[in-house]
This record gives structure tokens, C-alpha cells and sequence, in this order.
């Protein structure tokens, strides 16, 4: 195995342990717990770019499907009965839109990218908590009030979420790409 497959799977293998952690960090405000999540998806998505980070999201979801308590309440199979669980899909539908903006130099463009995931993760959470609710815990709610219970709470956060992301992302980025850069060097010198 080389180099550079060892480090991307220790970065996935960290990623994923920063996911399980936030979702810990955890405060009930309803039927969707307030977690630190979000801030570690998009991290996550603007660290690994696509491919990689998609990876540690159906990774973090099988983990928890499987019954290994890595969601904010736990986990087994009977989390997709959660009304909650649409917002963990979302996480992997956002990933590609995310990872993609990774790749521009321009702070705007992932703030941009960040945002557009955090909103297709609330459209994929909305949807998802309208139907648990309507057709399998037969409580009626119409869309308005599911985004009064899953969106409206968070955005404050989101927003600043986003931006403190964005900003980690900034700094950390600089790190890795010396450190590829360093690895190029060695490898360039030593053929």
C-alpha cells in the first residue's frame, strides 16, 4: 500500500471519528436533537472532496444501520423510522455538491457550496420527516410545519456553521496542500 492511500484512509478514518463525535454532542430541542453533525459533514465534504467523503458518509450510515451506535441516539435498523434520518441521507447527497466547491481557491464559492448542502440536507430531511409522519406514525403534518420543527430551529446555527467551516476549512487546507506539496518534492527527488 503507498503513501498516499495510507494517509487518505487515515484522514476518512479521522473524518468519520470527527462525524460519530459530533453527532454525540447533542441537545434535545424536539424531534431533531441540535448536534454539531452539520459542522462535521461539511468539514468532512470540503476536506476529502467528493469520492472520499462519500465514502465516509455511507460508511457512518451502514455503522449505524448495522446497529453500532454512532447516530446522535444511537442505532440499528430501526433508525429509518426516525423522523430524523432524512437529514443523515441528506448528508450524502450533499456531499458531492460540496466536495466539488472544495476545489475553488475563492472563499464565496464554499461559503456558496456549504450553503447549497445545508439546504439540500433540509430538503432531504423535510421530505423524509413528511413522510414518517404521514404514512408510517399516521400524525398528520403538513410541510410547513415539519420545516417549523426540522429547519427553522437550526438556521441560525446553519448559517454560522457554514461560515466557521468555511474558515476552519481555510486554514486547514494550507496544511494539507504543504504537506502534498512536501510529499511531491520527496517523491520527485528520489526518482
Amino acid at each position: 500500500m503507498n503513501k498516499t492511500r495510507i494517509k487518505d484512509l487515515t484522514m476518512m478514518a479521522i473524518c468519520l471519528a470527527l462525524l460519530v463525535v459530533c453527532s454525540k454532542i447533542s441537545i434535545p430541542i424536539g424531534s431533531i436533537p441540535l448536534t454539531l453533525q452539520t459542522f462535521a459533514v461539511l468539514i468532512i465534504a470540503l476536506v476529502l472532496g467528493v469520492k472520499k467523503s462519500v465514502i465516509v458518509f455511507i460508511t457512518y450510515i451502514v455503522m449505524g444501520l448495522i446497529g453500532i451506535p454512532v447516530f446522535s441516539t444511537g442505532g440499528g435498523i430501526q433508525y429509518v423510522f426516525m423522523p430524523s434520518f432524512g437529514f443523515i441521507i441528506g448528508f450524502l447527497l450533499a456531499a458531492p455538491v460540496i466536495g466539488i466547491g472544495s476545489k475553488s481557491n475563492q472563499f464565496y464559492t464554499k461559503y456558496i457550496v456549504s450553503i447549497i448542502g445545508l439546504l439540500i440536507i433540509n430538503i432531504s430531511g423535510v421530505i423524509y420527516m413528511y413522510l414518517i409522519f404521514n404514512y408510517y406514525k399516521n400524525v398528520s403534518k403538513d410541510l410547513l410545519n415539519i420545516i417549523q420543527i426540522g429547519v427553522l430551529p437550526f438556521i441560525v446555527k446553519d448559517i454560522f456553521t457554514a461560515i466557521l467551516s468555511c474558515l476552519i476549512y481555510s486554514r486547514i487546507k494550507v496544511l494539507l496542500y504543504k504537506d502534498n506539496k512536501c510529499n511531491e518534492l520527496l517523491l520527485n527527488d528520489t526518482k
